[in-house]
């Protein structure tokens, strides 16, 4: 960073983003360290590794954990590893979206945006569902009976706690970028601290006898409500049942393209963003594994947690059984920890799907852009684009909901399709810049401040291949997600018939805001307002 100061990065990142064309609107106020945070605490490894938990244990017993974690993590570290590259060549809050843009063209930074807009408010979605899901079953059915999974209206208690938790988010995501980093930054402390307090429980003090290692490596399937192991229900057996396994590995890996989406709150946002991309997987890589290994060698056998679950899933209840009786209280207040590990999760990826909906409006691509694209001249946040894509993010859960029951599968299973359809897409949406980042101009290469040198396009051809060949298998129907291929499907042909009706012809792609002297112009509209909240 060459020993330059704070004000002298700021205006550095000032100039490189009017370089892209773009006014500082945002508040730049963000650290390195607060850029990691937003992404780490959206892959939030006390969510979809806890959450789907016993979907992986379902389909390919601990081996779900023992070997899907480790493959995954792999692949997904040269995922972060290509993209971290390109973050650090266009540091905007377009991400993605500007990414394909400059790399190929606009039509298709258009269809990368749809796709990662998509991803964003499916997983938003995922991830505040589990939240819910969870301090209810946790939390508020103890105290006050709210029971997840019955219904209110015709509807699950856990969707109406969705809205009310998604409406609390809101609030403190419109109050300002400060708080954003706070809560953030706040969130890798409360993830690591509860990894290392559930390890540490369960082996001090757990009354489980612990498993040999081998145990994590048995791929041993559950069984339906027939009682026939999924093994014999999905195609490929043992290998195919595996795969499906996978997801609870991949869905926790998604999110971190969000240090790209804050670049514009970032100070030295170049390189920032690109180490919080990556770091942000890699540090999760290792404290997931810790609290999964130890929640799975301490359970007592998969089919007696699949049975005794109950609300909270099969991690709330290998705590139990491990600190029961006379640690019960332990047992209960790390249950409610991971409960809030999940909500800081929600709040971060509100933070991050609302700035990638803001930075696309702001280049008119979607109905209703100029109403999105505004930024509050008090607190320097997209608060339109937040409150649009957490309502609509409301409302996929809704559907999913009603397509699930419609096509026979358990609505407690809804979480399955949710999770799916947000990693399709996301990944989707990252396979694109990647290729395009061996295929496309090539001259971003000399903008990137962050590169993996002659590894670099050895990494992007396995990232891309990977993301196809678990593409269709996410996408598989049947009985624990029956409705995501055909959300997908919806959503692409919609998209499709969009793309041929208007964007084709009228999408501009990214927009320029003026000349040096108008982005200046632009900007002192907002420095009343950032006086105030920096006390200046």
């Amino acid at each position: 960073m060459g020993g330059r100061t704070r004000e002298e990065a700021i205006r550095q990142d000032t100039q490189d983003l009017h370089g892209l064309g773009y006014a500082q609107e945002l508040l730049r106020s963000m650290g390195g360290f607060s850029n990691f945070a937003i992404s780490f605490s959206i892959i939030s490894i006390l969510t979809g590794a806890v959450i789907l938990y016993n979907l992986g244990l379902t389909l390919a017993g601990p081996a779900a954990v023992g070997l899907g974690w480790l493959l995954v993590t792999v692949f997904t570290l040269m995922i972060a590893a290509t993209m971290a590259e390109i973050a650090s060549a266009y540091p905007t809050a377009g991400g993605l979206y500007y990414w394909a843009s400059k790399l190929r063209n606009k039509d298709w930074g258009w269809w990368t945006a749809w796709l990662n807009l998509g991803g964003q408010i499916s997983i938003v979605a995922g991830i505040n569902y589990s939240a819910a899901f969870y301090l209810c079953a946790t939390i508020l059915k103890p105290l006050f009976g709210v029971d997840p999974n019955l219904e209110t209206f015709g509807v699950l208690n856990a969707i109406w706690i969705t809205g009310i938790l998604i409406a609390i988010e809101i609030g403190f995501n419109v109050a300002g970028t400060r708080i954003v980093a706070f809560m953030n930054d706040l969130s890798v402390w409360w993830h690591i601290a509860f990894v290392a307090a559930i390890a540490i429980a369960l082996f001090a003090f757990g009354s489980q006898p612990t498993h040999d290692i081998g145990f994590l490596f048995q791929i041993t399937p559950g069984t339906n409500a027939d009682g026939v192991t999924w093994d014999k229900i999905v195609p490929f057996g043992i290998a195919g049942a595996f795969a499906l396994s996978l997801l609870q590995s991949q869905w926790t890996y998604t999110g971190y393209d969000a240090s790209a989406h804050v670049a514009e709150e970032t100070v030295f946002a170049r390189r920032a963003s690109a180490w919080g991309v990556f770091l942000s997987v890699a540090v999760s890589a290792v404290a997931g594994y810790v609290v999964l290994v130890a929640l799975t060698l301490k359970m007592s056998s998969p089919a007696d947690v699949l049975a005794n679950s109950g609300g909270g899933g099969g991690v709330q209840y290998i705590l139990e059984q491990n600190l029961g009786a006379g640690l019960s209280a332990l047992g209960g207040l790390l249950s409610a920890g991971v409960a809030f590990a999940m909500t800081f999760c929600g709040f971060s990826s509100i933070a991050s799907a609302g700035r990638m909906l803001f930075a696309f409006s702001r280049d008119d691509g979607l109905p209703g852009s100029g109403w999105l694209k505004k930024v509050s001249h008090r607190w320097r946040t997209p608060s339109n684009a937040v409150i649009a894509i957490s309502t609509a993010s409301w409302l996929l859960i809704l559907i999913v909901y009603v397509l699930t029951k419609a096509f026979g599968g358990d609505p407690l299973f809804l979480i399955g399709g949710i999770t799916s359809v947000s990693t399709v897409l996301l990944y989707w949406a990252y396979g694109v810049c990647i290729w395009l980042g061996m295929r496309g101009d090539q001259s971003w290469r000399q903008k990137q401040t962050w590169s993996l040198g002659r590894w670099s396009r050895p990494l992007a051809w396995l990232s891309v291949i990977w993301i196809l060949l678990f593409s269709p298998v996410f996408l598989y129907p049947f009985a624990l997600n029956p409705a995501s291929w055909l959300i997908v499907g919806a959503f692409v042909v919609l998209l499709a018939i969009y793309y041929l009706a208007w964007a084709r012809s009228r999408f501009r792609g990214p927009i320029a805001q003026g000349s040096a002297e108008q982005l200046t112009e632009i900007e002192k509209e907002f420095q009343q307002a950032a006086g105030e909240l920096t006390g200046a």
